[in-house]
């Protein structure tokens, strides 16, 4: 379900291990209005997501944010939570969102700094 009608915001340094793929960025991502670079959906699906096996074509290689997913940085409420429209968010204690939010926390300082600087081209 995560690989559904995504909305992952991509680092300069995903965009870089992605292309060292092969993948040509005009493929697999677009600028959002507010100037992050985003995956594309593909049939209603994240681009790399390959329905038929269900399994995610880059998976050793994918964005950061899908490693640390569902936990997502609230940045108004200054905290990590689970994302609440993935439907396994239950499954998730506090530790395990306690183990990655500093690892997300600092993924979204990065997005929003690349962002406001224009430092990831898409």
């Amino acid at each position: 379900m995560c690989c559904i009608n995504t909305e992952m915001t991509l680092t300069r340094k995903d965009i870089e291990r992605i292309t060292a793929l092969g993948f040509s960025k005009r493929a697999f991502l677009f600028k959002t209005d507010d100037g992050f670079c985003q995956l594309k959906n593909i049939e209603d699906h994240c681009f790399f997501y390959d329905p038929i096996t269900k399994k995610c074509k880059i998976y050793d290689s994918r964005p950061e944010g899908c490693r640390y997913y569902p936990v997502v940085y609230d940045m108004r409420k200054r905290k990590c939570v689970a994302d609440r429209d993935c439907p396994s968010r239950e499954t998730l204690t506090r530790l395990d969102i306690r183990k990655v939010c500093h690892k997300t926390k600092r993924l979204v300082e990065t997005l929003v700094r690349e962002a406001r600087y224009n430092e990831t081209t898409c």
